[in-house]
């Protein structure tokens, strides 16, 4: 990875690298006063950019791994150090008995999608790869300017930062996702890349379709890359008939480090989430994709202990993801969605995914859910959360929905339930809350 620090915009100001680099060096000599270290770890609960962008190298600098925990302030590792929110740092006394692995350079934490978040050890060989692999893959570089208006205390968000960083392109950090701020952004600022969750593209996607000016400087961003959850079908069609570009979906998990495969401009397969970086291995095994490469973390880290885990791992060292795929013989990765939230229903097993991507089809649905409900005489019962699009009638789109189902799905499959509510719960990086849809799913 090159020595130099990336281009900087944040929020609509600029941060010129030299201004960024003493930022840095001051946080650096404050960091080895307190002893950080290979080893010893440093904790960051800021969940602003900045302070994430300047511990982050200044931890680098030293070997140091950092914990980035915003987003998740009940979690708080024993640290060495912790750079508090005035960018001073302060010597933990909560030391564990013994240092990390020194091989650990940054800690991230999983969304809770699924479960309870887990720390996840990412070590300094996965985060320079996948810098490198990441825009080596994509072909960007330095006259490239990427739009990120995702946190970069999450996986997806730092692969970014470290991307540009190894490509010395410009980036454009934005705090908060604001349909408005972006789409100005990226006129103003000739962007020709950004990343977004498949929330944000929808409402881009409906102001393109309002807005002749929306659309063409949507189209003229050469890679719209698209992560975070499940891009449906149905989202993909729409974005591409509103603004006349293609989503660029891809894969990757935290534990992974996190990008496993990418579609891109120039290699691109429609329904798949693209080929895998270069070093990195995909095998599907009973169905379940399994990962291997320099990307791969070093496992869960034991926050009680200071102790790796590698229970994530199978006996021969790949990666288990616990999402269901498949692979095609040109090596495009498909994903139908996770092990854990499938549906059984008399014996077949379908992933919600699936039956999302065809409720999404229905007129004036904005974004739908599906989960497992128990007591069914038939297995699971299908119950169905729906986000109804902004002056939509329920009425009318209960209705569309049903019929949707009637026509695409077996009887078997079809919901048992339909509710609407106000908004799905998501987690601080946007995919669907699936722990706190079954607390909702339990209650019915």
């Amino acid at each position: 990875m090159p020595d130099l620090l990336p281009s900087l915009t944040i929020d609509g100001a600029e941060l010129p690298p030299p201004v960024l680099g003493r930022a840095v060096d001051r946080l650096t000599a404050e960091l080895q006063a307190c002893g950080a270290g290979p080893g010893r770890l440093v904790i960051l609960s800021d969940p602003a950019p900045l302070p994430i962008v300047v511990a982050t190298f200044a931890a680098g600098n030293l070997g140091a791994p950092l914990a980035l925990t915003s987003g998740w302030s009940a979690v708080k590792p024993p640290a060495w150090a912790e750079v508090r929110t005035d960018g001073t740092v302060r010597r933990s006394p909560s030391w564990p008995p013994a240092p990390l692995d020194a091989d650990i350079a940054l800690v991230l934490f999983t969304s809770g999608s699924t479960g309870e978040p887990r720390a996840v050890a990412l070590s300094h060989r996965s985060i320079a790869y996948q810098g490198r692999a990441t825009a080596d893959h994509l072909r960007i570089g330095p006259d490239d300017r990427l739009m990120l208006p995702l946190p970069l205390h999450h996986a997806y968000g730092m692969s970014v930062l470290q991307a540009c960083r190894h490509a010395g392109a410009r980036l454009y950090v934005e705090g908060a996702f604001g349909a408005g701020t972006v789409l100005r952004r990226i006129a103003e600022e000739h962007v020709t890349a950004m990343d977004g969750i498949p929330s944000m593209y929808r409402i881009l996607g409906r102001e393109a379709a309002r807005d002749d000016r929306v659309r063409r400087a949507l189209a003229s961003v050469r890679i719209r890359g698209c992560g975070g959850d499940l891009l449906s079908p149905v989202l993909r069609e729409t974005f591409e008939r509103q603004t006349g570009g293609r989503l660029h979906d891809g894969y990757g998990l935290t534990e992974a480090g996190p990008n496993v495969a990418i579609n891109t401009p120039h290699d691109y397969r429609e329904g798949t989430v693209g080929r895998p970086l270069a070093g990195t291995s995909i095998r599907v095994t009973a169905r379940e994709i399994e990962v291997s490469g320099p990307g791969v973390m070093l496992g869960h880290l034991d926050l009680s202990t200071g102790k790796i885990q590698r229970d994530a791992f199978t006996r021969d060292g790949w990666l288990r993801t616990g999402d269901l795929g498949d692979i095609d013989d040109d090596g495009f990765l498909t994903v139908e969605g996770r092990s854990k939230n499938v549906l059984i229903v008399q014996g077949e097993t379908v992933a919600p995914a699936v039956l999302e991507d065809v409720m999404r089809g229905a007129a004036g649905v904005s974004d739908v859910a599906v989960v497992a409900g128990g007591g069914g005489a038939r297995g699971d019962r299908v119950l169905v959360f729906a986000e109804c699009e902004p002056a939509a009638d329920s009425g009318s789109v209960l209705a569309r929905l049903r019929e949707v189902c009637r026509r695409a799905l077996p009887p078997l499959l079809r919901p048992d339930e339909i509710h609407f509510v106000d908004g799905l719960p998501r987690t601080a990086s946007g995919k669907l809350d699936r722990i706190a849809l079954e607390t909702l799913a339990a209650r019915r």
